[in-house]
């Protein structure tokens, strides 16, 4: 076997074959992790279990392509990183010219916006195959979205509820108006009633009299 391996035409095949491998890739050798055996989606639990806090694409390929001392385990991984690094720098330093946004909403979602920005910028700056799948990620992506998704209907299943509950809510608020608006204008009516019969007192006794007798009931003719 070593023989057949050590001729001449055996080493040129080999040399050939490694070249149309490497060049399917960009001439940039095959593709490499660090993963082992876990699933990308497994490597980006455990960080999330670890770290305490939301973790994104580019930390998982990060976490998945980098050696011990920090250096890439390939080319191509080293481009895609370094890509990402410098995007995900100028688009901070953007947001940072432009300041923060003081807002109820901007403080109560800006985790999830940045957390976007992040991926989005990732998948920007990694390559794709053929069937547009993210190099770096395996499936993480897909079983990711699909979770979101999931989150997403839930959250408009109960958004509905709630906007229901808001609408219900402003219907009571505006009856109440309209209830409180009513009382008012009939205590405005009574008081220019009786600011009317005051005047008229004063300008009739014989009214006057009539009005402070105790029966409002007519006489009977004589």
């Amino acid at each position: 076997m070593w023989e057949h391996w050590n001729t001449k035409d055996a080493i040129e095949r080999s040399e050939n074959a490694s070249q149309c491998r490497n060049s399917t890739r960009g001439g940039l050798g095959v593709h490499k992790h660090v993963a082992g055996q876990k699933s990308f989606l497994q490597v980006h639990q455990e960080m999330e279990e670890r770290l305490k806090r939301p973790v994104t694409f580019g930390e998982v390929f990060i976490a998945t392509h980098t050696r011990a001392d920090g250096s890439f385990v390939d080319q191509k991984s080293q481009q895609v990183g370094e890509a990402y690094a410098k995007s995900l720098e100028e688009r901070m330093s953007e947001i940072d010219r432009d300041g923060p946004q003081i807002s109820d909403n901007y403080s109560q979602h800006s985790t999830q916006r940045t957390l976007s920005l992040e991926e989005k910028i990732f998948l920007k700056c990694t390559h794709k195959d053929g069937k547009g799948n993210p190099y770096g990620l395996g499936s993480l992506v897909e079983t990711l979205n699909k979770r979101k998704r999931k989150e997403c209907y839930a959250s408009s299943s109960t958004s509905t509820i709630v906007d229901l509950q808001d609408q219900l809510q402003k219907k009571i608020s505006k009856h109440e108006a309209q209830n409180a608006k009513r009382d008012e204008e009939h205590r405005q009516y009574q008081y220019r009633m009786e600011k009317l019969l005051l005047f008229m007192k004063e300008k009739d006794l014989e009214l006057a009299a009539f009005l402070s007798t105790d029966s409002t009931e007519p006489k009977p003719p004589l």
